[in-house]
Parts: structure tokens; C-alpha cells; sequence
């Protein structure tokens, strides 16, 4: 593109030959005004936007060039392109929605596989009897010249018709948050990329060396309300913001998911990208919110052709990799939103073909070594997450066959071990950064796995024979405890450190497992070593949201705290021995000994246990046999 040519034009006459359209005005068949010179036209300065004219065979000036050819009805590559050794390469190119300048008010959708097939086959036709000085005109690109696997885009338009387009949507909600943070804009930049992006590197190179020059006319405004929204809650970690008061955090995600929804209206990639990091934001509050946004964004994500592999397309490198990292965001939400809200995931496996990105590819050249940890989790909790991905079926299945859940869950437990066993040398220890919420996650598989392994059992009834179910309950309440015993393990650094909002709820489950297995535990030192546990827990993470500000404990106090405390009153009341024997009659149990409150054939967990307090299925998740005399629900 000649930047440069703008600058030459004074003012240009209608439909004039000699001056020339910018190259978006001649692609949309609209008039260039240039009502102000020195100045882009009237439309591109409207959308924000500087006039870009194609290149001539020549340096010269370009409405010279244009009076020795022949006007075209159609700008056309040049020479340059034409001799390249990838001649679809900047055809395709233009043909894929970009991050930084969503202009277009026409947008590429991707055709099935069954329909590209077809259209390939067409396109070779019509090429092969085409005139050698016609122009194809048809809506479809090509990226992919694979016979047996054609891609291929489809123009369409990027809004309703009828329904005009958000006109730089989210604008009013950037300007509120950036009057809120006034001189300190750039300073909050600054913790995005300190504290975030390399956990969660879905931001392609381009677009995070546009806000480091802070050229941030050229960033989404949607996009910079969410990353503003989600580096609020590092307002601490910096010398400069603490000595301010901290802007409301839940205001700020206010506007910017306001932001978000406007810009839904005529999604771009760029929306992808902002729903992906909206959805990783921190407090998280709104779960209902957050299950319909996952929904959104992995139906626009897959719009836009993300879940293919772009290794063999005729794109540029760097776009690659924008398009593989982006996809992990995605599918990482997706999957562990749909564990952590119960909900089926979105993304069946076998659907998507990309791979997990390399270390080297979303790495800066100078990378340091808190960077280099970072980027390291993530790489691995794409390769947690692909796991999960095989694990949410035997989750959500309905009616699934007992003999064959077994022998899945023991199949997958063994590559759990398999990807533990990849971890480098300084994981599990929670001294880097990012390595805490790895290793939490990590363990909520086992823990996710052992709770399949008990279904199964229950299902299985007499058939599995009392011990296996015992063993199987055994291992439940050893992986709830490892939860547990990981989180009272954690101190300052930790808490701080880089956490996904899905742990709120994953920590939420392993509490309701340690609960269960409590209840159900016969003997009485194991029974009071839990209760210990779960009450030094609450207090733990109570701590940890009062002076270091984790908000994942939150969620985990409002749901459980009530029955851990009844649990224990109960346990306390147990071990107190009878006032008046005369009085309390004793009931003995088949053993010949008394039988203990949680044994009582009156005693409900569901009255100790609010059923309305939990966003899931509370039949699914207990699942427990009815023969069993001392649980009843």
C-alpha cells in the first residue's frame, strides 16, 4: 500500500480518473470525498481509518500512472504480486477477517467440508473455461488447494439487512472507562501484559506491538475496554496505581461487556478475541451470562473457520499463529466453562483439527524467564484441556453402559498419569509463576476422574461386589483431600499468581466431594480428620480473600460455608457423651454398637445441604445407590 499518496491530494472531483478512489471506496462502489484536504476521504475518516491506494508498477505519482493505462472496473495486484511465488497467497489473505482493523461491512464465513468439496470442483471447472481476460467474480475464496480437503471462505455481509451496524461500537463505553482511569491508561496496559497476557496468550503479535507503541486508535475499541477490565484487578501489583484508590472492578466489566454485546452486532475477529478474554475476567459473577457468551463465542470462532488447521493455508505465518492460539482460548473456555457450570460443552471432539500451539510460537524473541513459565502453563493446560475434552462425554452421558464407562475412566486415568509425567522439572512446585493454577487443575481431573470411577461403580451394583465400590470411595475422598491439603498449601504469592475463574467452582466440587465422602465415611477418626480439614480450609480461603484480594474463594465461602458449619455441629454433637443414660434410649446397630447421628435413619443431607444453592444437576452429581442404610436423600 502508498500511504504516501494521501497526502498529495488536495481535494478530489467527482468520479475524477485522474485523481483515484482509495482502495476501500472502489471496492464497495462508493464515492471517494475528499472534503478536507491533506486528509482521508469522507467515509474512511467516519470508520477511522487513513486512505490506502493499491501500488503502481512504478514509484511515480500514481494519478500520472493511471492516465497511461487503461481504467480498470476492479483494482488489480501489482506486478510484483503477480511475480510472487504464492500468487493466491494475497488474494486469500484479504479474503479472513483480521484483529485490528475489523472495517468491512462484508465478512468471510467458512464452508463445510460436504459444500467445499462441491464448490472446489465447480471452481476448477469455470477456471479451466474461463476467458483469459476475464475476472472471476464469484463470493468464494480458496486457501487451501487440497483436492481432498479444500478451504474455502464465503463473502457475506456482517450485519442484517436492513439493520444498520453499530457505528464504532462500544465507542461511549471507552471513553467512560478511560475518564475513570484518566493519566493511568497506560500504566494499566502495562499490568495486562505483565500479569496476563503471557498465562493466556490469545493477543497476536501485531496487535500487542500496536498497544506497547500505545497507537491504540488502531485496537478494537470493545477489545480495550476488556483488557482494561481485566487488568483492574492487578491494580495493586503496581508502584504507581497503588497509591491511587482502585476503580470499581465490577463497573468497569459493566462497560465492557456493554461493549462486547454492541459489538456483536457486526462481529469480526476481533470480537472472538474480546469474548475470549472477557470470559477468563476476573471477579466472575454472572455465570448465566457466561455460559450464553461461551455458546456465542464458540458458534462465531467456528463462523470463522478457527477450528481448522491453518498450517497449509495460503495466509502469512504470523496469522497462523493468531488463528491456532485464538482457538485454544476458545476451546479452553469452552470446556472448562462446561465443567465448572455443568453444562455439556459446545465443541465435540473430532471437530477441529488445529493443534496445540508451540512454545516457540507465542514467545517474544527475548522472552524472560517469569514469561517463559508462564507460556509454559499454558502450552500444558492445552494438552490438560484436550484430555478433558474425552472426559466431558462420560460426564453429560445420560444413560451410559457401566462396563465401558469403566474401562474409559481407567484408560483416561493412565493419560492423565502419561501428561503429569511431561511436566518439567519444576512442576508441581507452586514457586513459578502460573504453575498453582496448572497444578489445580491437574488435580481436579483426578478428582473429576475418581468421582466417573464411583459412578460406574454404582451402576455396576452387586455386580462390582461391596469392595470395589469402597475402594472406589476411598480413592474419591483421596483426591478431594489433595485438592484441599494443595489449597491449604498456598500463601500470598500464590493467591496472587495468575488463576482461572473456573477454579471458583472447581474448588466448590472438591468441598462437595470431601462433604459427601464425610457423610458416608464409617469411621469416626476419618470422619472428624475431614471435618478438620474442610473448617481449616474455610478459614484459609477466608484469609486469602481478605488480605490478598482472591476472589476465587468468593464463591466457594457464599455456597459452602453454611453446611461445612452444620456438618461440624453435628460431628461435635456426636462425640458428646449422653447426659442421662436413663433418658436417651440408645438404638444399637447390627455391630452392637450405638449408632452415630450421621447413621440415624432421620438424619437428611439435603436438609444440611441447600439443593437451590448450586448451579448444577444434584441428582447427577451424588448418584448414590439406595440400598445404602446410613444415606438417604
Amino acid at each position: 500500500m502508498a500511504d504516501t499518496t494521501n497526502a498529495s491530494i488536495q481535494n478530489r472531483p467527482y468520479r475524477s480518473h485522474r485523481v483515484p478512489a482509495c482502495t476501500r471506496c472502489r471496492s464497495r462502489k462508493i464515492r471517494c470525498h475528499i472534503d478536507i484536504p491533506n486528509q482521508p476521504c469522507l467515509s474512511c475518516r467516519e470508520r477511522r481509518l487513513k486512505c490506502q491506494y493499491m501500488e503502481t508498477r512504478s514509484n511515480g505519482n500514481i494519478a500520472d500512472d493511471r492516465v497511461d493505462r487503461r481504467p480498470s472496473k476492479r483494482p488489480r495486484l501489482s506486478t510484483s504480486d503477480q511475480s510472487s511465488d504464492n500468487p493466491a497467497r494475497s488474494h486469500s489473505a484479504r479474503a479472513l477477517p483480521k484483529v485490528t482493523m475489523p472495517s468491512s461491512e462484508q465478512s468471510s464465513i467458512m464452508v463445510g467440508p460436504a459444500v467445499a468439496e462441491d464448490v472446489d470442483i465447480l471452481q476448477r471447472h469455470i477456471s479451466e473455461h474461463r476467458p483469459g481476460h476475464s475476472e472471476p467474480s464469484d463470493p468464494y475464496q480458496l486457501l487451501s488447494h487440497d483436492a481432498g480437503n479444500p478451504i474455502i471462505y464465503l463473502s457475506v455481509p456482517r450485519c442484517r439487512i436492513g439493520l444498520q451496524p453499530a457505528i464504532d461500537a462500544g465507542k461511549g463505553q471507552l471513553e467512560i472507562v478511560e475518564q475513570i482511569l484518566g493519566p493511568f491508561k497506560d500504566e494499566v496496559i502495562g499490568l495486562y501484559f505483565n500479569f496476563l497476557h503471557f498465562h493466556f496468550p490469545i493477543l497476536d503479535d501485531e496487535t500487542c506491538s500496536v498497544l506497547r507503541r500505545r497507537e491504540y486508535d488502531r485496537i478494537p475499541q470493545p477489545l480495550r475496554c476488556v483488557i482494561y477490565a481485566n487488568a483492574i484487578p492487578m491494580w495493586g501489583k503496581s508502584d504507581t496505581l497503588k497509591l491511587h484508590p482502585r476503580p470499581d472492578s465490577h463497573y468497569i466489566w459493566n462497560k465492557a461487556i456493554s461493549a462486547l454485546l454492541d459489538d456483536f452486532i457486526s462481529p469480526s475477529l476481533a470480537t472472538v478475541s474480546c469474548a475470549v478474554l472477557d470470559q477468563i475476567g476476573r471477579p466472575s459473577v454472572s455465570i448465566v451470562g457466561n455460559i450464553t457468551l461461551s455458546g456465542r463465542t464458540v458458534a462465531l470462532a467456528q463462523i470463522f473457520g478457527l477450528h481448522r488447521d491453518p498450517t497449509k493455508w495460503n495466509i502469512q505465518s504470523e496469522e497462523k499463529s493468531t488463528r491456532i492460539r485464538l482457538w485454544w482460548g476458545v476451546l479452553l473456555n469452552d470446556y472448562w466453562a462446561s465443567i465448572a457450570y455443568d453444562t455439556p460443552p459446545h465443541v465435540a471432539k473430532g471437530f477441529y483439527d488445529v493443534q496445540i500451539p508451540s512454545l516457540d510460537s507465542i514467545l517474544p524473541a527475548r522472552a524472560t524467564s517469569s514469561q517463559r513459565y508462564a507460556s509454559t502453563c499454558f502450552v500444558h493446560l492445552c494438552a490438560l484441556t484436550e484430555l478433558l475434552g474425552d472426559i466431558l462425554p462420560l460426564v453429560y452421558h445420560i444413560k451410559p453402559r457401566p462396563d465401558e464407562l469403566s474401562h474409559a475412566v481407567e484408560r483416561l486415568q493412565a493419560e492423565l498419569q502419561n501428561l503429569e509425567s511431561q511436566l518439567p522439572e519444576w512442576l508441581p512446585l507452586p514457586a513459578r509463576t502460573g504453575t498453582s493454577n496448572l497444578w489445580f487443575c491437574f488435580l481436579s481431573m483426578r478428582l473429576l476422574l475418581s468421582r466417573l470411577a464411583l459412578r460406574a461403580a454404582v451402576l455396576m451394583g452387586n455386580t462390582a461386589g461391596a469392595g470395589s465400590h469402597n475402594d472406589r470411595l476411598d480413592d474419591l475422598r483421596a483426591s478431594s483431600s489433595a485438592v484441599l491439603d494443595f489449597v491449604l498449601f498456598l500463601r500470598e504469592s500464590q493467591f496472587q499468581d495468575f488463576w482461572l475463574p473456573y477454579a471458583a467452582h472447581l474448588l466448590v466440587l472438591a468441598v462437595m466431594v470431601s462433604l459427601r465422602c464425610t457423610v458416608e465415611a464409617q469411621s469416626t477418626d476419618i470422619r472428624s480428620a475431614s471435618i478438620s480439614r474442610l473448617e481449616r480450609l474455610i478459614a484459609h480461603i477466608q484469609f486469602a480473600s481478605d488480605n490478598y484480594d482472591w476472589d476465587i474463594a468468593n464463591y466457594c465461602l457464599e455456597r459452602i460455608s453454611g453446611p461445612v458449619s452444620k456438618i461440624a455441629s453435628l460431628a461435635a454433637r456426636e462425640s458428646q457423651p449422653p447426659p442421662e443414660p436413663a433418658v436417651l434410649s440408645v438404638t444399637e446397630n447390627g455391630g452392637g454398637g450405638s449408632m452415630s447421628v450421621f447413621d440415624e435413619p432421620l438424619f437428611l443431607l439435603s436438609d444440611l445441604l441447600d439443593t437451590t444453592a448450586f448451579d448444577f444437576s444434584w441428582e447427577a452429581l451424588w448418584d448414590t445407590p439406595a440400598g445404602m442404610s446410613n444415606f438417604t436423600i
